[in-house]
C-alpha cells in the first residue's frame, strides 16, 4: 500500500523518535529491523497489518524457539 502523498524524511525521523521513546519507556528494546519496518510503514510502503507480520517474523528470527 503506497501513500498518495509522500512524507518527508524529517517526518519519518520524528515519528520514529517518538515511537522509540515510548518503547524505551515501556522497557522494550528496539532493534534495527524494528526501526526499518517502522520507517517503511511511516513512508506508506507497508500497511499496519504488513508491518505487524514483518515484525513478528523478525522477532521469531531474533528469538528462535529452544
Amino acid at each position: 500500500m503506497a501513500l498518495k502523498t509522500p512524507v518527508s524524511e524529517a517526518h519519518v525521523r520524528r515519528v520514529l523518535a517518538e515511537v522509540e521513546a515510548g518503547q524505551v519507556t515501556a522497557g522494550a528494546v528496539v532493534s534495527e529491523a524494528d526501526r526499518e519496518i517502522a520507517r517503511r510503514q511511516v513512508r506508506g510502503e507497508l500497511s499496519a497489518d504488513e508491518a505487524v507480520r514483518e515484525a513478528i517474523a523478525a522477532a521469531l528470527d531474533r528469538f528462535p524457539e529452544k
